[in-house]
């Protein structure tokens, strides 16, 4: 019985000691994270943003601080959308945007967008601006001036959104599409424009051909014609002639 006694105690040491390890080693692998290259760390402690953790090893509280990981790298969104143009004409677009968050401003950009700022700010100014700038032009000119639309909208998108800590990089107008109406109505206009320069080129032609035979007939005198007749002629009298003069020539 005294055996038993003596023995219990060092068991339950050693079941104590088990317990430790699995509850602290979580504990203690859970202060260490890692930042990935291209990203930024937010640390909340409680809620509130302490500070920027940059790429790499850090140490945080377990159970006090949080690490909210935002990428830094470029991304890349493409908005679907269609728009009117100056004359009220449907035309769908395609527009790609390569964008970048500021290193420096990450506390700044998770303090007022939070983690969403793609739909939060990117994608309904984007969206706005497109809509705002393709509809200063009339759609005949689109096509001719996508490029210059790009550009403007790339411009007044930046200038929205600066100091928000958003870096643009590239904006380009990819696909565009027209209605069915409108694509028809150039189809028919081509038609219609084809047709006149033909019917236009027939005309003139015929003018051409019309000058160029009374510029013949004026050319050709009554001794002209005659030798003309004498070179054509076989040599044989006709069978009849009216009037008191043979039809070519009078032979004395």
């Amino acid at each position: 019985m005294q055996y038993q006694q003596t023995i219990r105690p060092v068991w339950f040491k050693y079941i104590w000691l088990g317990v430790a390890l699995i509850v602290l080693l979580p504990i203690l692998f859970s202060a260490f994270y890692t930042i990935d290259t291209g990203e930024r760390g937010v640390v909340l402690r409680f809620g509130r943003l302490t500070a920027i953790a940059d790429e790499g090893l850090s140490v945080k509280i377990p159970f006090v601080d949080a690490v909210k990981v935002m990428s830094i790298r470029d991304h890349n969104l493409s908005i679907h959308t269609e728009v009117s143009s100056s004359d009220i004409q449907t035309i769908a677009v395609d527009v790609s945007l390569v964008y970048a968050l500021d290193s420096k401003q990450v506390d700044r950009i998770f303090q007022t967008f939070g983690m969403d700022i793609e739909n939060t700010l990117i994608r309904p100014t984007l969206s706005e601006k497109i809509n705002a700038v393709i509809a200063e032009y009339p759609i005949e000119t689109f096509v001719e001036k996508r490029a210059e639309i790009s550009s403007r909208i790339n411009s007044t998108f930046a200038n929205q959104v600066a100091g928000s800590g958003i870096v643009v990089k590239s904006l380009l107008i990819t696909n565009h599409d027209f209605s069915d109406d409108f694509n028809k109505a150039i189809e028919d206009k081509k038609i219609a424009e084809q047709g006149a320069l033909t019917a236009k080129f027939t005309l003139e032609r015929m003018k051409l051909e019309a000058e160029a035979q009374k510029v013949k007939q004026a050319s050709l005198s009554p001794m002209v014609l005659q030798e003309m007749a004498i070179n054509k002629w076989d040599g044989r009298m006709p069978t009849y002639f009216s009037g008191d003069q043979l039809p070519f020539v009078t032979i004395k």
